[in-house]
């Protein structure tokens, strides 16, 4: 069974990553880019959190992506960047080897 993995700052982890396939990573971030390994790892977009309220409706504040899905589909290696910060006047990119394990 895959694992749903939150992660929140970007910036703050090892240089490489190991997960199985199966496993999406949803990244606190803007944007993001499949470097190499697509076939590996598929960045499926970048997304606005949005909640539901009681009366049905969806909330989601207005501005840019906060949140940003990567998937891994098959073994092997890929190489992803992961953009955070200010997208239009300070955006911070993150470069990171994901492996990925049966």
């Amino acid at each position: 069974m895959g694992r749903l993995i939150e992660v929140q700052h970007a910036q703050d982890l090892p240089t490489t990553l190991t997960i199985s396939v199966g496993d999406m990573l949803i990244f606190g971030a803007t944007g993001g880019h499949v470097h190499s390994g697509a076939e590996v790892v598929e960045i499926l977009g970048s997304f606005v959190r949005g909640v539901l309220g009681d009366n049905g409706q969806i909330f989601s504040p207005m501005g840019a992506p906060n949140r940003v899905l990567f998937l891994a589909h098959h073994p092997g290696r890929a190489s992803i960047d992961v953009v955070t910060g200010d997208p239009w006047h300070a955006p911070k990119t993150t470069a990171l080897t994901i492996t990925v394990e049966p």
